[in-house]
């Protein structure tokens, strides 16, 4: 039976979100009330729901730290988003720790822990259980428990064609610009020679476009370097360091010089 990777992060937000109420008596500031155990419950009940619609017994819940090793490429990354989790928030997880294995890495984001246990050996069968359509720029298994009926299988190459054409649209919701003016429709122009194989080959692709705005390779390697969900060849377990993309040659980012 295959291993369920579930984003636990977006389980315990939605779950929270879901039993906040905000209530308005006329004081300066409006209170807000938020039920735990519903949210604790409905969370648990999400998990459960996704591990089955996905065919798998066993179930693995993976959280983001409280640390980014993001904001050391691009220090903005993230930066858009206002105000805190929800109230039931950090109650939610703590119920789903006790409930589930889970795994957490300070520096890296669920995103980063499940794209690393998808690639990594004796892992083949597992499944990415998420609503993220960024996890697409991870091969392996897939499956959206709000759009698929059944688990998919991303290659190599579409991830990468995913990944390059993350990088040049950018990601409002992750506040990274990507290329000036190019969207997806222009993205999939500029790639549609490339069949996703050859790195080499598309990275000349996405630098010619950053060039042509009167930016540089290195503009362009900030934005890759941000839009890469890690796989297993990203991360070393042993050191505990990012290893950063780069086809001159990767660079190590230290978790604990993230941390700090």
């Amino acid at each position: 039976m295959s291993l369920a990777l579930i984003d636990g992060d977006i389980c315990a937000f939605r779950a929270a979100a879901a039993v906040q109420k905000t209530f308005d008596f006329g004081a300066p500031e409006p209170t807000i009330h938020a039920d735990e155990e519903e949210a604790q419950r409905a969370c648990i009940e999400t998990i459960e729901a996704w591990a089955s619609l996905a065919r798998c017994r066993d179930v693995r819940v993976l959280f983001t730290g409280p640390h980014n090793f993001r904001k050391k490429i691009l220090p903005t990354y993230k930066g858009n988003r206002k105000g805190g989790k929800p109230l039931a928030y950090w109650a939610t997880v703590r119920a789903v720790k006790e409930r589930f294995r889970c795994d957490e890495v300070d520096g890296l984001e669920a995103d980063d822990l499940m794209g690393i246990l998808a690639t990594s050996k004796g892992h083949e069968e597992s499944i990415v259980v998420t609503l993220d359509k960024d996890l697409r720029t991870v091969p392996g298994r897939h499956f959206n428990p709000v759009k698929d009926s059944k688990p998919c299988i991303v290659t190599p190459a579409q991830a990468n064609l995913k990944w390059f054409t993350q990088t040049l649209t950018g990601d409002t919701t992750d506040n990274y610009a990507g290329c000036p003016g190019i969207g997806p429709k222009r993205a999939e122009t500029i790639l549609s020679g490339w069949d996703g194989c050859s790195l080499t080959a598309g990275w000349k692709l996405v630098v010619e476009a950053y060039k042509g705005k009167k930016l540089t390779e290195a503009d362009a390697l900030v934005q890759a370097r941000v839009a890469k969900i890690l796989t297993r060849d990203d991360y070393d377990r042993d050191s505990k360091e990012v290893i950063l993309w780069d086809l001159k040659g990767p660079q190590r980012l230290k978790l604990e010089d993230v941390v700090k």
